[in-house]
């Protein structure tokens, strides 16, 4: 099992300001590793170097060009969130109050998905909370939208949970222009067609940026755990980015 934040909420916000401009360049960046979207896998989203490194400089100074620098105190303090990824020792947080109308379900036609969407808030380590089963997808309502509100929505289930596999276990494999369709239980049925599928380190993920999806576009996006397990631990995300569509 696994979640999928690498950082506890109250750090990703002190951090948002100077990961916010590197992460989601990358991650909408065509020179992304994208399974589909250009056929043949690019660069990897980072060079391998240290983490101190690839935190050290994010983004670039606008009058200067050059790399803004990041204080050794920040790439600490993302280094002990990293470390403690595991290490649950706080209170969960529910969702907020429902306010009538939520998400119900969740079909993806290719793969054969048809799913339940549950409303969770934050677990014990303050990371979006995810599913405890291997067939219901999560859906965060404090941090992310309702579909037909014109803005974006993050939805995520397990890749495998207690060795079944999870409804997202064939997540990877869609390609651009395939359907996702959201239906909401007042009735509603939003349409998206996948504009990409990519998979990215644990470390290199930025939920602020993904949780702000296709920018000044409707969007969804899917997440699920991926990359060779290790006693239920996986390196990687696989992120599906998909644009509403009447």
């Amino acid at each position: 099992m696994c979640s999928v934040s690498p950082i506890p909420v109250k750090v990703r916000l002190a951090a948002l300001v100077v990961v916010v401009a590197s992460l989601a360049a990358s991650l909408f960046a065509p020179e992304a590793s994208y399974h589909h979207a250009l056929g043949a896998p690019g660069p990897a989203p980072f060079p391998a170097s240290s983490l101190a490194d690839q935190l050290r400089y994010t983004g670039r100074d606008g009058s200067t060009g050059l790399p803004n620098a990041i204080s050794d105190r920040y790439i600490a303090e993302v280094q002990r969130s990293f470390d403690s990824y595991y290490v649950e020792d706080g209170e969960a947080i529910p969702p907020p109050p429902s306010t009538g109308i939520d998400i119900a379900t969740l079909a993806i036609p290719s793969l054969g998905v048809e799913a339940k969407v549950m409303r969770l808030g934050l677990d014990r380590a303050g990371r979006l909370d995810v599913p405890q089963d291997a067939v219901t997808v999560g859906w965060n309502p404090g941090f992310t939208s309702l579909p037909g509100t014109g803005q974006a929505t993050f939805l995520a289930a397990h890749y495998e949970y207690a060795g079944t596999p999870g409804v997202f276990f064939r997540l990877a494999t869609m390609h651009p222009g395939e359907d996702v369709l959201v239906t909401r239980t007042d009735g509603a049925v939003a349409r998206y067609v996948v504009q990409s599928a990519v998979d990215y380190p644990l470390d290199a993920i930025d939920t602020g940026a993904i949780l702000r999806g296709l920018e000044g576009r409707e969007s969804l996006a899917l997440m699920t755990c991926s990359g060779p397990g290790d006693g239920g631990r996986y390196p990687l995300r696989t992120l599906v980015l998909a644009q509403r569509v009447p």
